[in-house]
């Protein structure tokens, strides 16, 4: 029989009155974040923790059965609120980022080395850079009264790149390439509910806007798909010529319109997934429809009803 467990710290604060914690993570996001409830009264007196935990104090949730436990978060308290329910917020290690950096315009450089150098401002983090984002480059950047967590998330929106923090680095990547591993997923042992559906891909509108933008920044727009589909716009620097502009819009295209499941599973705490991850789906009443999906985001809670995953499925791999 399994046993609910957990293990969370907050600075020196060990969590022994838990209620509730949800763990949000997307590959769509610069920044995980967890919320963590506790019991805000005992024996009909408060629970004083303001003189116990504060913002910017480092959490570490691990949840599991019996004696197996996971690092599920690592943060920081981002802030707190206290009623008969302790409610606190984090955020992982992308809080450090939320300072201002110096005001300055930069010029011929890689994204890369704009996101390292921003970053140096604050952290000692690794930037770790996954193949082909060398290619990503801006002819002018410019920061003006931003934190650093604002120039990330202004770049993330312009490239698409995904930029995250994994414990101690700080990663950079092309959108759908990085990659932690494989989960099995069959719907007769591991699947507890599902809002799967499974689309045709002559069924599947999709539209997509690629905007080249030149030196003087001057942009050329080119549209790829269908008409009221769904909507993924990309920005290539340097890029104008049209045609080029067309064969980037149909790559991307391909990605997003394919037959097969979209939409989310739900299984419990083992086995371990989060975004990065490819998920096999197996379902024996419709086997041909087996296939490898990118996981694009997982929202994990725990409680004393159990624990459960969600996984919400991104594009079809193979």
């Amino acid at each position: 029989m399994y046993k609910m467990s957990y293990d969370i710290q907050i600075g020196n604060f060990k969590v022994k009155n838990l209620m509730d914690v949800e763990v949000r993570k997307s590959a769509n996001k610069l920044t995980d974040t967890a919320t963590i409830k506790m019991v805000g009264m005992s024996e009909n007196k408060a629970l004083e923790v303001e003189s116990k935990i504060k913002r910017g104090d480092q959490v570490n949730i691990k949840l599991g059965y019996n004696t197996t436990l996971h690092q599920e978060f690592l943060g920081y308290v981002s802030s707190i609120a206290t009623d008969n329910t302790i409610t606190i917020e984090c955020e992982d290690g992308m809080f450090l980022y939320r300072k201002e950096v110096e005001n300055k315009q930069y010029k011929k450089i890689t994204v890369v080395d704009l996101i390292t150098q921003v970053a140096s401002q604050l952290t000692t983090m690794k930037v770790v850079a996954g193949p082909g984002t060398d290619i990503v480059k801006y002819d002018k950047f410019t920061v003006n009264n931003a934190t650093a967590f604002d120039v990330f998330k202004k770049i993330q929106e312009e490239t698409k790149l995904q930029i995250f923090v994994k414990g101690n680095e700080l990663h950079v990547h092309l959108k759908f390439t990085y990659n932690e591993g494989k989960v099995n997923y069959d719907f007769s042992k591991n699947v507890e509910k599902s809002s799967l559906k499974f689309v045709k891909e002559e069924d599947k509108k999709v539209l997509v806007e690629v905007v080249g933008i030149k030196r003087n920044n001057e942009k050329t727009t080119v549209i790829v798909g269908d008409k009221g589909g769904d909507k993924t716009t990309i920005h290539r620097y340097n890029v104008s010529d049209k045609s080029a502009l067309q064969k980037i819009g149909e790559e991307e295209l391909k990605k997003h319109r394919y037959t097969g499941y979209e939409g989310s599973i739900t299984g419990w705490l083992f086995p371990y997934i989060t975004y990065g991850y490819s998920a096999e789906i197996f379902d024996r009443d419709y086997p041909a429809r087996k296939g490898i999906y990118y996981t694009e985001a997982v929202k994990t809670r725990f409680n004393k009803s159990g624990g459960s995953r969600q996984i919400t499925l991104g594009i079809l791999l193979t």
